[in-house]
């Protein structure tokens, strides 16, 4: 049974292509489950807000996606929270003639899978709470953004360890 949130997201498509040059605001807001969005990060509702654009030979959906999300620093694994905003500019067609036109199926509009799309590469992105992270000592553990240690981090390649005694003449 599909629910209210992805039904509203099932636009008739024929009534809208009678009016070229009309648009159509859809302003939704879906749960990940219902959407088929299953994401560790997903922390809340995605709304979708798109405005729909009839042309002569489709319509064009232009709008975002909004997810909420809460994840672990990348590296640090400080709790973190936002949301991820994709950018949605699709064209559908009747007749799909432009190759990365979706179709329009049985005289309707769906924009479900497009939201879910949207939002799931959005999701996936590694997050970090600054730019300049420290992450954690990989000896002791330790935060290093807010402490330091003596551990010896330096990454050796054990197979150039003949070549550390040797000396070049210039």
């Amino acid at each position: 049974m599909e629910s209210t949130g992805t039904r509203e997201l099932r636009i008739n498509a024929v009534e809208l292509l009678r009016q070229p040059g009309a648009t159509k605001p859809v302003e939704v807001t879906v749960s990940g489950s219902d959407l088929d969005v299953e994401h560790a990060s997903l922390d809340g509702e995605v709304d979708v807000d798109v405005l729909l654009t009839v042309m002569n030979d489709g319509i064009v959906v232009r709008g975002e996606v909004r997810a909420p999300w809460a994840a672990p620093c990348r590296r640090c694994l400080q709790d973190l929270t936002g949301v991820a905003v994709a950018d949605i500019d699709e064209l559908f067609q009747v007749d799909v003639i432009d190759e990365d036109a979706y179709p329009i199926l049985d005289n309707q509009l769906n924009l479900a899978p497009t939201a879910r799309q949207a939002a799931l590469l959005e999701l996936d992105d590694e997050r970090q709470c600054s730019s300049d992270c420290a992450g954690l000592c990989p000896k002791c553990g330790i935060d290093r953004n807010t402490s330091s240690c003596d551990c010896d981090t330096e990454v050796k390649d054990h197979r150039w360890a003949a070549l550390d005694g040797l000396v070049l003449d210039d």
